[in-house]
């Protein structure tokens, strides 16, 4: 079931891809963003939009006055086509694949950084500047994750470097297990050791 979603999504996301490359690209593209910053944002426009005992009708209207007069025309009907095929519950996931085509199509790497809390703007401005060195142009995004501890997570693609305080103390936990079995081996063969 869930993979059959997510071909669903992505047949929406590369139909409307394909649709504003052929119109305003990057103004289609920045309202579709705009959009879905707000309905991924705001909890509660994601709840009408999916809720079955709204009308369509009006669903569509508020999208509208969302939008405004300025939108892309192209972007509302396609959010609207969603909202009628009942389909608002993969908008993430069709948000996600529409944002990865644009990125692939202008070589920009997404990239994750996890930290215990929010990175200071110094601290944010020398990571960029390293891993704009090392790979080119890259659009980041934090995530504040207080379970690793201190330390930061970097995902990139199909890459993760860890580099938590989390991570280190399950590193030194196996190491100090696998000590210890070591030594245990040992002893066992050598029984002289425990004197």
């Amino acid at each position: 079931m869930i993979e059959r979603r997510k071909i669903v999504a992505q047949r929406y996301a590369e139909a409307f891809f394909k649709a504003i490359q052929a119109d305003e690209f990057e103004e289609c593209f920045k309202d579709f963003e705009a959009f879905s910053a707000l309905y991924l944002g705001y909890e509660g426009l994601a709840e009408i939009l999916v809720h079955p005992t709204i009308h369509v009708e009006r669903k569509i209207e508020m999208l509208q006055r969302i939008f405004g007069a300025r939108a892309r025309r192209l972007v509302v009907d396609f959010i609207s086509l969603l909202i009628k095929k009942k389909r608002m519950n993969l908008f993430e996931r069709i948000s996600q694949e529409v944002e990865c085509m644009y990125r692939r199509l202008h070589g920009i790497r997404g990239i994750i950084i996890k930290s215990a809390v929010p990175l200071l703007n110094n601290e944010r401005a020398r990571l960029r500047s390293v891993l704009a060195q090392k790979y080119g142009r890259i659009e980041i995004r934090e995530v504040v994750d207080p379970a690793i501890l201190g330390g930061l997570v970097v995902q990139f693609t199909d890459q993760v470097v860890d580099e938590s305080i989390r991570n280190r103390l399950k590193q030194l936990r196996d190491l100090m297990v696998r000590v210890d079995n070591e030594w245990l081996v040992n002893l066992i063969i050598q029984p002289s050791l425990a004197l």
